[in-house]
This record gives C-alpha cells, sequence and structure tokens, in this order.
C-alpha cells in the first residue's frame, strides 16, 4: 500500500478518497446504493458515515433513517441524493467527538449537532464548507 507521501511524491495529491495525478483531470469518488441506517441507530452517533464524494441514498426505510458528513473542513464539498421512494433521511453533521469542532459541527443555520431533513424532493444537494465546522447547502 502506498503512503500518502508517497502519493505525493509520484505527483499525486490525496483528499480523502479523492484523487489527482498531476497535470491530469481530477476525479472524486462515488458511492451508489446507500441504505441509511434504520432506528434504533438513526442518530448521530448510529449514523451511517458518508466516506465519498458524491454519494446516492436508495433505501430510507423510515423517515429519520440516517447518513452522517465527515468533519466540516474548508474547501470541503459533497454531493448527497435522495433517491429513496418515499422518506426523508436525516444528515447530521460529526460532533466533537466524531472530528468536528469545539461543539459540534452545523449545517446551515441549524444547531450544532442538528440534523438536516433531506427529502425526496430536493433531488441533488451539494454540502460545502468554507469555515471550519460549518456545512452549507445548496
Amino acid at each position: 500500500m502506498i503512503s500518502g507521501l508517497q502519493d505525493r511524491m509520484k505527483g499525486k495529491s490525496a483528499i480523502a478518497n479523492q484523487y489527482q495525478a498531476q497535470n491530469t483531470q481530477f476525479y472524486g469518488s462515488a458511492l451508489d446504493n446507500i441504505t441509511a441506517s434504520p432506528s434504533p441507530n438513526n442518530t448521530q452517533a448510529g449514523a451511517q458515515l458518508l466516506m465519498n464524494q458524491q454519494n446516492r441514498i436508495t433505501t430510507v426505510a423510515a423517515a429519520g433513517d440516517s447518513v452522517r458528513l465527515p468533519p466540516a473542513i474548508p474547501g470541503a464539498c459533497m454531493i448527497v441524493v435522495n433517491d429513496a421512494a418515499t422518506n426523508a433521511a436525516n444528515v447530521w453533521p460529526s460532533s466533537q467527538a466524531q472530528g468536528g469542532v469545539t461543539g459540534g459541527d452545523r449545517i446551515n443555520a441549524l444547531a450544532q449537532n442538528g440534523a438536516f431533513s433531506l427529502t425526496v424532493a430536493l433531488g441533488v444537494t451539494q454540502f460545502y464548507c468554507f469555515s471550519a465546522g460549518t456545512w452549507r447547502t445548496k
């Protein structure tokens, strides 16, 4: 397995699961067919962690089943789509214990550690971070 230092020495940069070889096109990572964590795990602590740049949820068995964003670090950007048949999924930010800022991350103007409801009607939702600890949506 090649370490991050060895990647950089070969002209590659790595951000989580995203790779770009020097002087080439940027490719992100994607995961399809995600199942949101069901009850009783549909809390911030039990939510399915999203690890890819593009994420497509296809199963939300009950409203409030959950996924979680990684810590909000400036420059980070993630796409999340809820393509489940009917139910909204909760998208949680990371808590302080999960690597978020002191007190926990937030999404938009929600309270720290508050869940964002990702309805089916929202379509593609982009989560992006300009300042540490805060995810914004588009």
